[in-house]
């Protein structure tokens, strides 16, 4: 092998070496670039947590226009055929629930109603009714039997447009004045009631 055939050799091998060099940085981003790219996503990402914790953080007390107005008309047939008017509360308290037997939280809360609808038959201060929303009768009258309570429920997809329910459970505390005082988007439970109602 000649002194020419080596050095040609030598020359190719340090052009590619070069080449790669030169090819690997242009696909490569620099550090710079890199650490810019890290700092973006993280910004974007710490963003989005606070955006979710500002959003979801405060879901279970939300206000509401009806807050400070009169309860919206409540009045018809129970599932159990009983007629109902909210009217007639007038003088006593009222928790409105919307609820579906197909909503966790909504069989979660249940006991608690259950629960307020004893204390209100003791005290004589407190009548509960419940809406459905988006369900079928035959279910609800299921989970009551299973479940327990025995205050009224309406179908009454009118009411659940007055009262704006955007999901379920939700609930609204009407004063005995028939204002509506109280907003629980998510389940309510008996001890915040009974304290609402017993703050002077």
């Amino acid at each position: 092998m000649s002194n020419d055939h080596v050095a040609e050799d030598a020359v190719t091998e340090d052009a590619v070496a070069e080449h790669r060099a030169m090819t690997s940085d242009d696909v490569r981003p620099s550090s710079s670039v890199a650490r810019g790219i890290s700092a973006a996503v993280g910004v974007v990402l710490f963003a989005l947590i606070v955006l979710l914790a500002v959003s979801g953080g405060d879901e279970e007390e939300s206000s509401s226009r009806l807050l400070g107005n009169r309860v919206p008309s409540i009045a018809g047939t129970t599932l159990s055929g009983d007629t109902f008017d909210i009217d007639a509360s007038r003088g006593r308290w009222v928790l409105v629930n919307f609820f579906a037997t197909w909503c966790a939280p909504c069989i979660a809360e249940h006991p608690d109603l259950v629960e307020l609808e004893t204390w209100g038959a003791e005290t004589g201060q407190l009548d509960l009714v419940s809406i459905v929303f988006d369900d079928d009768p035959e279910n609800v009258a299921d989970l009551f039997d299973q479940l327990g309570g025995d205050w009224p429920v309406l179908t009454a997809p009118q009411t659940v447009v007055d009262f704006q329910v955007r999901r379920v459970p939700e609930s609204f505390l009407i004063d005995p004045n028939g204002v509506v005082v109280g907003h629980v988007i998510s389940g309510v439970t008996a001890e915040v009631v009974v304290n609402e109602i017993a703050r002077p």
